[in-house]
């Protein structure tokens, strides 16, 4: 559904009552387009799919897209299959999962951490990301504290933890470390500095594990996806290849509009590919700190550390594109216009399909472990 379309018209949003595959990203594409229906003017209702408080609880606790769609959509409606506001009854058990979240105790194999940065609470920033005043943590410190997600995710083979994940560890903090903070400079207002309400930062950890002829089937529709995984990997002896996912998602301005200080999109798609190709150079979104340091060196230590290895996808603006890091080597150009990226849809380095806009930014990478 196009909610560009349909402007004149009130839109609700109707959650299913489960989701069964939530593939490379698709949790928090979910939540870009939440986050866009809400900025809307005729945004409507929020629907779940339940009857009773206990079933509201339990469907809550037992799908992992529900509390941020809870969170996102607080100041609508949330109502259930009788139409009646059941925001009273989610409160309590609302702030429960946050606890359970902040300390890696959910259920499931994943592990979501979300930041809200209108909710001036304690339950607004993870104290996985920040300290008690609000500041965000340095590279160490995230190190320290998503230790045990990454032994969560490895829960199901605590070797591949052991002999396979521990040695990329630096690695995964390097990545989450540059892009998360990416997101505490640059999405918590939007592209004029004011603050977004509602606004979500938030990443996600997966550990994926099948063989590559699983994954070729599972992604046969993304032909930048077959062709990464037809690339050769190390596999174990049943011929499965371990696979960690991050996802990094905001509901700020998103790339483009950052970028321009605009809030419109006059521009033509390829101006949009090439304004991102900026943004991946180096040292062109560093920040100065307070006391004139250089902090960070852009999303292009991101294409570094990925280099010879892994995948990674960026939905922005009106732009959904990938760079296949493996048979794409790192490369630093003259130039940021020689940086190549690949549509999503056509798995062209020309040829770019506009999309309706989405707030924000998602970028999602795999990085294969090398079996030991």
């Amino acid at each position: 559904m196009e909610l560009q379309s349909l402007d004149d018209k009130v839109v609700d949003i109707q959650l299913p009552k489960k989701i069964e595959k939530l593939d490379f990203g698709l949790l928090f594409s979910y939540l870009q387009f939440l986050a866009t229906w809400i900025r809307k003017e005729n945004s409507g209702k929020l629907y779940l799919p339940v009857s009773s408080t206990s079933e509201s609880i339990q469907y809550l606790n037992d799908n992992e897209f529900v509390y941020p769609s809870i969170v996102l959509a607080w100041e609508k409606e949330i109502v259930n299959d009788s139409g009646e506001n059941i925001k009273y009854i989610l409160k309590d058990p609302s702030k429960s999962y946050f606890r359970k979240m902040d300390f890696f105790d959910l259920k499931g194999n994943s592990v979501p951490i979300y930041c809200f940065d209108h909710d001036k609470s304690n339950r607004g920033l993870s104290k996985n990301f920040y300290r008690t005043n609000r500041e965000f943590v340095d590279e160490g410190t995230l190190g320290f504290n998503l230790f045990s997600a990454f032994q969560k995710i490895s829960s199901q083979n605590l070797s591949v933890f052991r002999n396979s994940l521990k040695n990329n560890l630096d690695s995964f903090i390097a990545i989450i470390h540059e892009l998360f903070g990416n997101t505490n400079e640059h999405a918590k207002t939007n592209e004029l500095g004011y603050n977004l309400y509602p606004n979500i930062r938030a990443i996600q950890l997966k550990f994926h594990q099948k063989s590559i002829t699983k994954f070729i089937e599972q992604f046969h529709d993304f032909a930048g996806l077959v062709q990464y995984f037809k690339s050769d990997f190390s596999v174990n002896e049943q011929g499965n290849l371990y696979l960690i996912e991050i996802s990094i998602l905001d509901s700020g301005p998103g790339l483009i509009k950052r970028y321009t200080n605009r809030s419109d999109y006059n521009l033509n798609i390829n101006q949009e590919v090439e304004i991102i190709k900026e943004c991946l150079y180096r040292h062109n979104t560093s920040a100065e700190g307070l006391r004139g340091e250089i902090k960070g060196i852009g999303l292009d230590r991101v294409l570094q550390t990925l280099d010879g290895k892994g995948f990674i996808r960026i939905k922005t603006g009106r732009t959904d594109l990938f760079r296949d890091m493996k048979t794409n080597r790192y490369y630093h150009h003259s130039n940021a216009s020689d940086i190549q990226l690949n549509d999503w849809q056509t798995n062209s380095t020309t040829n770019f399909t506009k999309y309706s806009p989405v707030e924000g930014t998602l970028l999602s990478i795999f990085y294969p472990l090398d079996y030991k």
